[in-house]
């Protein structure tokens, strides 16, 4: 059940629910009106397609995401912070072993065919990539910051993948103690 008054949002956080669950292609418009809440004649007023809803789910994805790195800035220091990133992994690995990654899985699907929504599902990519990109050059290794950045995004991505695929969430506990003992070393 999706909460809000405004039902642009219920119609956004009830698509992203419910593609999260059965992916893009998928789910129905009509599914979405009801699961928000709306009559489908409504929903049209909201978005006129499909994929502006994608777009919105992809923003919403991305203010979600800069709220979270927001969060983790506050930590002392850039190996805490990669640390933290990894550890969001192990704490959502139930949901990413029954789904996919809420992030990994859109982007995945959105961008297939290189179609008009490519751009828009390489957004939150680009801000998990930037963001730990950022704090790899903190923990002095600017010279491979992107490469490490990438590195890091792959597994977690992997992992998430692998780990829906024969759902086994254990699989994502290792990886990511894996990953904060690699982190460590750096």
């Amino acid at each position: 059940m999706v909460s809000s008054t405004d039902p642009r949002e219920r119609v956004t956080l009830a698509a992203a629910k419910l593609i999260h669950k059965q992916g893009f292609a998928r789910t129905t418009l009509a599914e979405i009106a009801v699961a928000a809440k709306v009559a489908l004649g409504s929903l049209y007023y909201y978005f006129h397609t499909k994929d502006e809803i994608a777009a919105a789910i992809v923003a919403k994805r991305v203010g979600d995401l800069d709220q979270m790195l927001l969060k983790k800035n506050t930590l002392p220091d850039a190996r805490s912070r990669l640390e933290a990133l990894v550890q969001v992994w192990a704490d959502d690995r139930n949901i990413d072993a029954r789904y996919g990654c809420p992030i990994g899985s859109l982007c995945y699907e959105l961008a297939k065919g290189r179609g008009p929504l490519s751009g828009h599902a390489a957004m939150p990519m680009r801000t998990l990539l930037n963001w730990s990109e950022a704090q790899f050059c903190a923990l002095g290794h600017s010279q491979d910051a992107a490469t490490l950045a990438l590195h890091l995004v792959s597994a977690l991505q992997g992992i998430s993948l692998v780990a829906n695929s024969l759902g086994d969430a254990a699989a994502i506990t290792r990886e990511s103690s894996y990953l904060q003992d690699w982190i460590r070393q750096l």
